[in-house]
Order: C-alpha cells, then structure tokens, then sequence
C-alpha cells in the first residue's frame, strides 16, 4: 500500500490535478476576496475540500489503484479508463477555474 501511494503522488496526471486544485483554490479565494459583494463564507473551503478533493481525488485513487493492479484496456497506447478518468477530472477543475476568473471581471 505504501508503495502504491508513492507512486501515485509521482504520477503526472496527479501532478496535473494537484496543481489544477491548488489553482483553483487560490483563484476562488482570490474571487470570492474581489466580489464586491463580500459574500465569503468559511463554508466555501468546505465545501471545496468535499467536492475537489473527497470527491475527485480520492475516487481517483482508487481507480488509479485497482488499473495499476488489475491493468487498463488501452486505445492506441492511451489508457482508457485511469486516463479518461483523469482528463475528465481535468476538464471539471478547468471549468472551475474559468468559472473563478470570471467571477473576478477577466472572463469573457
């Protein structure tokens, strides 16, 4: 299991989500401090810690655990279900960050 956890914190795609997680948290807190109306609540950490990290990483980990022992099909060298899964965890966090950076005035 130890081993199993190193090498899941130097996987690249969880290299990946966790700097699209810490951009996401310094982005929404740095929209949530711009929003003029002040509408920062300590519940948006929570709720932040539920749904990045109890819902997207550990869920995760444990398909990123079960392919390293079990295997993964693949299609054309793309590993179809850790590497879909993890695009679409990208993809989420994407969304999120856009979402924060126009709450902040720069988006579209």
């Amino acid at each position: 299991m130890a081993e199993l956890l190193k090498q899941f914190a130097n996987d690249e795609m969880v290299i990946t989500i966790a700097v699209l997680v810490g951009l996401d948290v310094v982005l929404g807190i740095a929209a949530a401090i711009s929003n003029k109306a002040q509408t920062f609540r300590l519940n948006y950490i929570t709720d932040f810690l539920r749904n990045d990290v109890l819902m997207k990483l550990v869920p995760y980990y444990a398909v990123w655990a079960a392919v390293q022992l079990g295997g993964d099909f693949e299609v054309a060298g793309i590993g179809m279900i850790q590497d879909g899964l993890g695009a679409g965890i990208c993809v989420a966090l994407g969304a999120s960050i856009l979402n924060s950076l126009d709450d902040m005035g720069l988006g579209n």
